[in-house]
């Protein structure tokens, strides 16, 4: 076995398709000789557990505004829509998702992890601080200044996908899966466990403290909250992140490298990214209308939905840690073993078990509607209590759903679907890519779940407002039932990459540093 350059050979019309990741073909149990040295590294547990905990900040942020936005948004701006509410929480997965790509691009080309995180944290600080002070704007304008600081707080959170690159490529082979349930898990906790976080500002109550154009109250206090967070993960940063990487070939990674990184499966990729796009897809959806659904379908305040679906999301939020903690201790590497393309299927059916139970069939009793006076800033006000069929016309014939029975479908079956699909697709995903830098994949994957972030809203705020759930849950249920078909379909091709394959006698194929042959 030897390797030239590309010039110094004919090329041959018989070339084999055949990748590999070493220069020597070696027998050590089917390793190549980078594999070993990629074996006798260390992970980096210590920069592996601070990015689990940034990651898990990022992921709260970005939904612990969830039961309050609307509430908030319809105090300081009651003539905003819904609608324009949608455009709202969409920003954040803009901003994201336009960001994601080129911080995991910027963390391949620096190799480090460091420059991007600290500037997207950065970011973030500064736009949550803006957030606060919305109501130093005239009302006509605070809710572009709302969407606005939403916008670059996504653009922060973009980082998050420099962290997933920095997982796969900073643990070794034997810690892979640990490592990646740890980081990928972190966004998503953050994610559920914040609208529960939430509860514990309810008591500041509105208009809180304030004193001129500052403002401290159960609206703002999750922005503040989030700011002090940020500036103690970059502190934290420049003290205790180690960048060292285990699991990437770092002779492939230089300049004049003649080793052979395979080519991964572009089919595999794609399904993941689909996959990644129909799970943030559901999760924001449902988060999007919760507290518009919750008020509409129980009757309940305004005050009661941000108590309520926080309580609801926080139960949520404690099933799916539970779920991840079995997959840090032993689950995860009983799966890893080759059984992450079954589980992806079966939390996929969860989540359409979970729709097919909840949804409003025709046969339940029918929604309610009242009205209650309040008193907003000394001005008595009329709020409505369930749906109201003269803002909304699909009142008259949409039916209820027992809360009881929704809340256990929500709290139990869809918060085990979702640490399910997203640490085997994801932990699937990374060794479908190899022992390469991963920062601009993992970015388009962040990518993916972003854009379905940024449609989810506007398509959601819009069905519902028009048509109510029912059209919402057949949408979700399609999307969730289609991805595992794709799933099935491409089950044999969903594997990790071989990265030391064999070459017969006389096969060799091109590569961008060179090529490889055996004689």
């Amino acid at each position: 076995m030897s390797e030239k350059e590309e010039n110094e050979l004919p090329r041959s019309t018989e070339k084999a398709k055949i990748s590999t990741i070493s220069s020597n073909s070696i027998d050590s149990g089917g390793k190549s000789e980078s594999d070993i040295i990629i074996d006798n590294r260390e992970t980096s547990w210590q920069s592996i557990y601070l990015l689990t905990a940034i990651g898990m900040f990022c992921g709260i942020q970005f939904s612990i505004f969830f039961p309050t936005l609307w509430p908030f948004l319809n105090t300081v701006d009651p003539t905003a829509s819904a609608s324009f509410f949608g455009f709202i929480t969409a920003a954040f997965s803009v901003g994201q998702g336009l960001a994601s790509p080129v911080f995991g691009y910027w963390m391949n080309k620096a190799k480090s992890v460091r420059q991007p995180l600290v500037f997207g944290i950065s970011v973030m600080i500064l736009s949550n601080i803006i957030f606060c002070f919305v109501e130093a704007f005239a009302e006509k304008e605070r809710r572009w200044v709302m969407m606005v600081a939403r916008f670059f707080i996504g653009v922060g959170a973009g980082t998050i996908g420099v962290m997933r690159a920095y997982a796969a490529t900073a643990s070794s082979l034997k810690d892979r899966a640990r490592a990646i349930t740890f980081i990928q898990a972190s966004y998503v906790i953050g994610m559920t466990l914040g609208p529960g976080i939430q509860v514990a500002f309810t008591p500041i109550g509105y208009p809180g403290l304030s004193k001129g154009v500052f403002h401290v109250d159960m609206y703002t206090s999750p922005a503040w909250f989030a700011s002090i967070i940020s500036l103690l993960s970059v502190i934290f940063i420049f003290i205790f992140l180690e960048e060292n990487y285990a699991g990437l070939d770092q002779g492939a990674d230089t300049e004049d490298s003649y080793t052979a990184m395979p080519t991964f499966d572009t089919i595999s990729v794609a399904v993941c990214v689909l996959t990644q796009f129909t799970l943030m897809f559901i999760i924001t959806n449902l988060e999007t209308i919760g507290s518009l659904y919750a008020k509409m379908m129980w009757g309940w305040t305004n005050a009661q939905a941000v108590e309520y679906t926080g309580i609801l999301q926080a139960v949520n939020g404690l099933v799916g840690v539970l779920v991840y903690a079995l997959f840090a201790v032993k689950l995860g590497d009983y799966i890893s073993q080759a059984r992450e393309r079954i589980f992806t299927i079966f939390g996929l059916a969860l989540g359409v078990l979970y729709h097919v139970v909840t949804y409003p069939y025709p046969w339940g009793p029918d929604l309610k509607y009242t009205t209650i006076n309040v008193t907003i800033h000394g001005k008595n006000q009329t709020e409505d209590l369930g749906c109201n069929p003269a803002k909304y016309h699909w009142c008259t014939y949409t039916k209820d759903v027992n809360f009881w029975l929704y809340a256990s479908m929500y709290g139990i079956v869809l918060a085990a679907c979702f640490p399910i699909v997203n640490i085997c697709m994801n932990t699937l995903f990374s060794k479908i890519l190899g022992a390469r830098r991963q920062g601009t994949m993992q970015g388009v994957m962040l990518m993916a779940g972003s854009f379905a972030r940024t449609i989810g809203p506007l398509l959601v705020s819009w069905i519902f407002q028009e048509w109510g759930p029912e059209p919402i849950w057949i949408i979700e249920i399609l999307t969730l039932s289609i991805t595992a078909i794709f799933w099935m379909i491409f089950y044999r091709r969903m594997k990790p990459l071989d990265s030391n394959p064999k070459l017969a006698p006389y096969q060799f194929f091109y590569y961008s540093k060179g090529i490889r042959y055996r004689i």
